[in-house]
C-alpha cells in the first residue's frame, strides 16, 4: 500500500475520532460524572459498534445507505433520537452514596455509531481512500478497521479520562452539572446542525 495513501487516511481518521463528537463528548460527560472506570462497558461497547460499521462499509454496504434517501432520512430521525436520549441519561444520571443509578451499558456503546449517520458517512469517506483495486480488499478493509478501531479507542478513551479529571479537580457539583448541561447541548445541537441544516 502507498505509504503517502496510508499517511493521508491516518490523518483523515484522526481528525474524524479524535474532535468533538458524539462519542467523545459522551465519553468526557461519563468520565466527569461518574469517572473514567464507569465509561468502560460503553466504551467497549462503541468500538464493537463501530467495528462492525466499518465491515459493512467495507463489503458495500455503505454506498447503499448513502444511495437510499429513504433509509438515510430514517437514519436521521433514529440517531437525532438516540442522541437526544444520550444526552437526557447524562444530564439525569444520579449519584447518592457511592452508588450510581443508571449508568451507560455496553449495548448503548454498541448501537451509539451505527445508528449515527454522521458515522457512516465518515467510514465511507474514509474507505474510499484507501480503495486499490491493486490490492486485496481483505488487505484493505484489515488495514481501514484496525486503524479506525485503535484510534477510535485511543480518542475516546482520552476524552473519557479528561472527564474523569474535570470531576477529580472540581468540587463544586453545580460546576459539574453545568459543564454537563454545556456538553449535552453542543452533542444535540452540532448533530442536528450537521443531520438537518448543514448544506454538505
Amino acid at each position: 500500500m502507498n505509504l503517502e495513501i496510508f499517511v493521508a487516511f491516518v490523518l483523515f481518521a484522526i481528525v474524524m475520532t479524535g474532535t468533538p463528537g458524539v462519542g467523545n463528548l459522551t465519553m468526557m460527560g461519563i468520565g466527569q460524572t461518574t469517572g473514567f472506570r464507569s465509561a468502560l462497558p460503553f466504551l467497549g461497547g462503541t468500538v464493537v459498534g463501530m467495528f462492525a460499521l466499518n465491515v459493512f462499509v467495507g463489503l458495500g454496504l455503505g454506498g447503499l445507505f448513502l444511495a437510499s434517501s429513504s433509509i438515510a432520512w430514517s437514519m436521521k430521525i433514529g440517531g437525532m433520537g438516540y442522541i437526544c436520549y444520550l444526552g437526557w441519561k447524562l444530564l439525569t444520571m444520579q449519584i447518592a452514596a457511592g452508588t450510581v443509578h443508571k449508568r451507560f451499558t455496553f449495548l448503548e456503546g454498541v448501537v451509539l455509531h451505527p445508528l449515527n449517520p454522521k458515522s457512516w458517512a465518515m467510514s465511507v469517506v474514509g474507505f474510499s481512500q484507501l480503495a486499490d483495486p491493486s490490492i486485496s480488499l481483505w488487505v484493505q478493509m484489515g488495514v481501514f478497521v484496525v486503524t479506525f478501531m485503535a484510534l477510535q479507542t485511543l480518542f475516546h478513551s482520552t476524552w473519557g479520562l479528561a472527564g474523569s479529571a474535570i470531576m477529580c479537580t472540581l468540587k463544586s457539583r453545580r460546576m459539574l452539572v453545568g459543564i454537563n448541561c454545556i456538553l449535552v447541548v453542543v452533542m444535540v445541537g452540532a448533530t442536528a446542525y450537521a443531520l438537518f441544516l448543514s448544506p454538505a
